[in-house]
């Protein structure tokens, strides 16, 4: 049960700080703009060495944003609350915080789907058709790799859970 909390645990700490590194960088998209490269991240974009902050209130960047920090602070629930499955005490006997833990890392794997899916959409279907020579860059690839992370502590977590309950005696019935 331990082991499966420990691969969990790191599972979610890599994937928090792949989400934050993700969403803070400005290289999701590159492309060449007017024989130059530029590149954008959902905060940024930058082009001949100069960077501005993206003013327009654009849905699709807007909703990028909102999951991606939806999923960080869900991850970080998760990691608080598999931080402290390792306690074995609990106020609240029909409460498992490994139970918990898992699913908080698998809403997190939903809100990083979610912006992964939009920003994919949108930029392979509207982006991708005004620039020419384009390419999705690192830290949009970090975002995906995120995903997996999280998804994975949730998995690990929820065999935790499932472990902790056979040892009880308390499995489910069929």
């Amino acid at each position: 049960m331990y082991s499966f909390m420990g691969g969990g645990l790191f599972c979610a700490m890599v994937g928090n700080i792949l989400l934050v590194v993700s969403t803070a960088t400005d290289y999701w998209m590159q492309y060449r703009l007017s024989g130059s490269f530029a590149h954008q991240g959902l905060w940024r974009y930058c082009m001949s060495g100069k960077c501005y902050m993206q003013t327009d209130s654009i849905a699709y960047w807007n909703a990028t944003r909102a999951f991606m920090i939806l999923s960080g602070m869900s991850c970080f629930a998760g990691i608080i609350a598999g931080i402290l499955s390792f306690a074995h005490f609990s106020a609240f006997e029909r409460f498992n915080r490994s139970f918990a833990a898992g699913i908080m890392f698998f809403v997190s794997t939903l809100f990083v789907l979610l912006a992964m899916a939009i920003y994919t959409g949108v930029t392979v279907n509207f982006l991708g058709k005004r620039f020419g020579d384009w390419r999705f860059s690192w830290s949009y690839i970090l975002g995906w790799v995120a995903l997996l992370m999280t998804f994975f502590a949730g998995i690990f977590y929820m065999c935790a859970y499932r472990m902790h309950e056979c040892r009880r005696g308390g499995g489910p019935t069929r």
